[in-house]
């Protein structure tokens, strides 16, 4: 079996030797690094002398002698207890050897446990029922041998006392001060504003009505964070777009060429606005230099159930992307006629469905105690979202307009109403702010700029409004345009600062 005997009587030594080291190793350092199978001499003296600096017991080889005889244990492998205790103490082993024994014995211990869930594995395949659904068996042997992975990463058993972490965390975070938390966006005011909406472990939702842009929305938010900070896209589609429709529309929205050029070939025969051919072909071939190093996956998962998407997003994240490594996970969109969890309502499937996602990303797929899969997602608005033929006064901006369940609102921690300006708003706010408002219904946390994302905004006759993001979509390509403070600011003759976003100029 894989094991060392000779490695555990050097931590042994080094336990007995630097007690003054335990609260460093306590909380990996377990009985399950002792092999027992062949003997039970070493996580015997283990489990004694645990129990002693756990009670905060000095105690020695004579001490631990005493112990063991009390228990009256008998080991088949005739060992002579005593003497093998005294010789743990005279083994010289200084701190450093220790602490890298210690690191050492934890391999083998994880090479024991994939060996011992890959046999798990095979045990349940062998016996599993014919009858069992092709999904059901991948399934289960996912969180077979999942679990026994994650039950070895886990550093601590049980409940922690947050106050005792406060103090170190606060302090090294001081000693190494980072400029933001989190993946930011392509959005300068909504970073300030919200922060980041890719948090590992967290969802965010963007609710919109159908044709306004979400999807448009979430894909070109979730590629720009890609590109800008290294980390694979992991898209799932419900079956309404073909790869090939996703792919010229991530052409558009990062060359500015509208997608018909683009789909019909005519992009290397025509001009567009100011752009000559020449200018046009230049643009299009400027991606291929962009994407060279980006990594957006597509899937279509239409008629799968929440717990097969779940299975599946897991085995793609531990094949593909590999366990401790970052993901965006991308879903479009939610909605109740996915593959069915049984006669229940559709309003407790949505709710099922985001809970399910939620416990994956947030707690399945974690690396020691930490998240490492953000997940951006939509829902669209139900009819008090409409806007058409109403004017700017008889619209709804709340979370009333978010449809399916109050589940999603619950378990994201970003819900954003994306809907188009009306003719009234574009008129009385400039068309320089823009087509769209991205209104924040709920934020988990916020920026650095929290107050100027809760605080409402005065307008020029005195009465205040909520504030909100306006932003331009054009050709799917996504640009922010300020934000309502902006908007009043300019009013009040006062000088906004000018910021370049690629294809043009935005107020900040």
């Amino acid at each position: 079996m894989i094991h060392s005997f000779d490695l555990e009587k050097k931590v042994l030594s080094g336990v007995l030797q630097h007690q003054h080291k335990w609260e460093e190793i306590s909380s990996f350092l377990n009985e399950r690094d002792f092999y027992s199978e062949d003997s039970k001499v070493n996580v015997s003296i283990f489990k004694l002398l645990k129990n002693a600096l756990n009670n905060a017991e000095n105690i020695d080889e004579t001490i631990l002698v005493q112990r063991i005889n009390q228990l009256k244990a008998t080991f088949p492998d005739s060992v002579d207890v005593a003497e093998y205790i005294y010789s743990l103490a005279f083994y010289k082993i200084t701190e450093n050897i220790f602490l890298s024994s210690v690191r050492e014995l934890k391999k083998f211990t994880a090479r024991r446990e994939i060996y011992n869930s890959c046999k798990n594995v095979a045990d349940f395949v062998k016996k599993a029922d014919p009858n069992l659904k092709y999904g059901d068996i991948v399934e289960q042997s996912d969180q077979i041998y999942n679990q026994n992975i994650k039950d070895f990463e886990m550093t601590e058993a049980g409940p922690v006392n947050l106050f005792d972490m406060m103090e170190e965390l606060v302090e090294d975070r001081g000693n190494n001060p980072v400029e933001d938390f989190g993946m930011l966006g392509p959005h300068p005011r909504v970073n300030e504003m919200y922060g980041s909406l890719l948090l590992a472990g967290n969802i965010s939702v963007i609710v919109a009505r159908s044709g306004v842009g979400k999807t448009n929305f979430c894909m070109d938010y979730t590629t720009k964070v890609s590109a800008e900070h290294g980390v694979p896209v992991l898209h799932f589609d419900n079956g309404e777009m073909s790869e090939d429709e996703l792919i010229f529309r991530q052409c558009s929205a990062m060359t500015g060429i509208p997608v018909w050029l683009l789909q019909t070939g005519k992009w290397r025969t025509t001009a567009y606005k100011d752009w000559s051919v020449e200018e046009v072909v230049q643009k299009v071939r400027s991606a291929w230099g962009k994407i060279k190093d980006m990594e957006f996956y597509y899937e279509n998962v239409a008629g799968l159930s929440p717990d097969e998407m779940c299975s599946l997003l897991k085995r793609f994240y531990f094949s593909k992307i590999g366990r401790g490594n970052r993901l965006i996970f991308s879903f479009d969109y939610i909605k109740s006629d996915f593959g069915s969890i049984g006669k229940v309502d559709g309003w407790q499937q949505v709710s099922y469905l985001v809970h399910k996602f939620k416990q994956t990303i947030h707690r399945d797929l974690s690396f020691d105690g930490k998240p490492c899969v953000s997940m951006l997602t939509s829902v669209q608005s139900n009819r008090l979202g409409i806007t058409n033929n109403r004017n700017a006064g008889a619209i709804v901006d709340d979370e009333s307009v978010v449809s399916l369940s109050d589940g999603i609102t619950q378990f994201c921690s970003h819900l954003f109403l994306l809907r188009r300006k009306v003719a009234e708003e574009i008129h009385d706010e400039g068309s320089n702010f823009g087509t769209h408002k991205l209104i924040n219904l709920k934020a988990r946390h916020l920026g650095r700029d929290a107050l100027r994302a809760i605080h409402p905004v005065e307008m020029p006759d005195g009465t205040k409004r909520q504030n909100f993001v306006n932003l331009k979509l054009e050709n799917f390509r996504i640009d922010e345009c300020g934000d309502l403070q902006d908007i009043v600011d300019s009013f009040n003759g006062e000088g906004i600062e000018v910021r370049e976003n690629d294809l043009e100029q935005i107020p900040m």
